[in-house]
């Protein structure tokens, strides 16, 4: 990162950013509040299985993939999407194709696309080993942002802060606690403002973790202030200790976001459509997690700190004033 860049600089541009996201992002909360289409009830899915034993060859897994999609168009519908899996291989589990369908699908279509392909299997595979079997049934997305997950988030939240405020100071912990607040309120706004589908309870929870995100990160800024503070003995002025601890500390805190967006990343890929549409709005959370961390807590800090050290720096002086005082009667 560039040396010039100081972003404690800047800190009235950081604030205009968040006050029009924030602004904007409550104006459309309160006339379209979220995209929940993640909450849609549930899907249809067809699964047609197929012995995996008899079945090994490509043309009659091809020819059956075929068979399902003439079906499917005799009666006027179409899959909106179509997965292969595996079975596991020990002459019982079989693999399957899964056609996924809207919900509006009516039970006398399901009944009549079955039979269809149930007749069309009997006449394209003579061997009596082969096994096709059809079975329609329903996926229901739901969401995991159940009130015992924010309640421990909102619980973690408030002890991370305490012990900021014990361990590094109250000023960092007031910071700690601005970052929180702006970072939660800023992630519903984003999610108002660029309608990305997420469950209808799920942007709270977010906004949760996007504040202990912001914390976490926070932390790391406050070990390395407290170390300068222990080694210039509190000789080093606001402006010049955040500039020092935002160049030792900025590499890390990309570290730790990367490792986190990366398993984020990870368990949306390899998880279902419904815990995925859960995962990957998480990116978002450590987007706004870092915006805080690395521009705007920096800026916000600097004169949090500086107001923090003017009145520790008071309360020395009459201390020692009246030490002296005392020992002179």
């Amino acid at each position: 990162m560039n040396k010039n860049f100081r972003p404690w600089k800047l800190l009235h541009i950081w604030l205009a950013v968040s006050a029009v996201v924030i602004i904007a992002g409550v104006i459309l909360m309160a006339l379209l509040g979220f995209n929940t289409a993640s909450d849609n009830p549930e899907n249809l899915q067809l699964e047609v299985r197929y012995n995996i034993t008899v079945i090994k060859s490509e043309e009659p897994q091809e020819q059956l993939q075929t068979l399902c999609e003439d079906v499917f168009d005799k009666n006027n519908i179409s899959a909106c999407e179509m997965q292969k899996t595996q079975g596991l291989g020990d002459g019982q589990d079989r693999d399957a194709f899964v056609f996924k369908f809207s919900a509006d699908v009516s039970a006398e279509t399901q009944a009549k696309v079955k039979a269809d392909i149930d007749a069309g299997v009997k006449e394209l595979f003579q061997d009596p080993l082969t096994e096709v079997f059809t079975v329609w049934h329903h996926e229901s997305l739901q969401s995991g942002a159940g009130p015992v997950w924010r309640g421990a988030i909102a619980v973690g939240l408030v002890v991370a802060l305490v012990y900021v405020g014990f361990r590094f100071g109250v000023g960092s912990a007031l910071t700690g606690l601005a970052l929180s607040v702006h970072d939660a309120f800023f992630t519903l706004s984003i999610f108002a403002i660029t309608r990305i589908p997420v469950y209808a309870a799920a942007p709270v929870l977010y906004a949760g973790i996007a504040a202990v995100l912001s914390v976490v990160f926070w932390l790391i800024h406050c070990m390395k202030l407290r170390d300068i503070k222990k080694e210039s003995q509190g000789s080093v002025g606001a402006e010049e200790a955040v500039e020092e601890s935002f160049a030792s500390c900025w590499k890390k805190i990309l570290l730790f976001a990367g490792i986190v967006a990366v398993v984020l990343l990870l368990c949306g890929v390899v998880a279902t459509a419904g815990v995925r549409a859960f995962f990957l709005p998480m990116l978002l959370c450590v987007a706004v997690a870092l915006y805080s961390s690395l521009l705007l807590g920096p800026a916000l800090h600097v004169p949090v700190k500086r107001c923090f050290d003017k009145f520790s720096r008071k309360g020395k002086v009459k201390y020692v004033g009246k030490q002296k005082q005392a020992e002179e009667e």
